[in-house]
């Protein structure tokens, strides 16, 4: 059974996590934590904050990685 709850994939498997905490970040994007905390400070990600815990959407920063690729010319 597959039905959607606020954002979120619901399974009677389990649940398809969407937000994911600062170290899982930093691993997703490929940068230290103390940057993920940086950016977060500076604005440059968005960040949900939950209790004290700061989460950051994986759709979000699948556009924040978009928008900070280049892209290559062939020659």
């Amino acid at each position: 059974m597959l039905y959607q709850e606020s954002n979120e994939l619901v399974s009677n498997r389990g649940i398809v996590r969407r937000l994911l905490n600062v170290g899982e970040t930093a691993l997703y994007l490929g940068v230290k934590v103390d940057t993920v905390y940086k950016w977060s400070r500076m604005g440059v990600l968005s960040k949900v904050k939950l209790g004290g815990a700061l989460r950051f959407d994986v759709n979000v920063l699948d556009r924040f990685i978009e928008q900070h690729s280049t892209k290559t010319i062939d020659y």
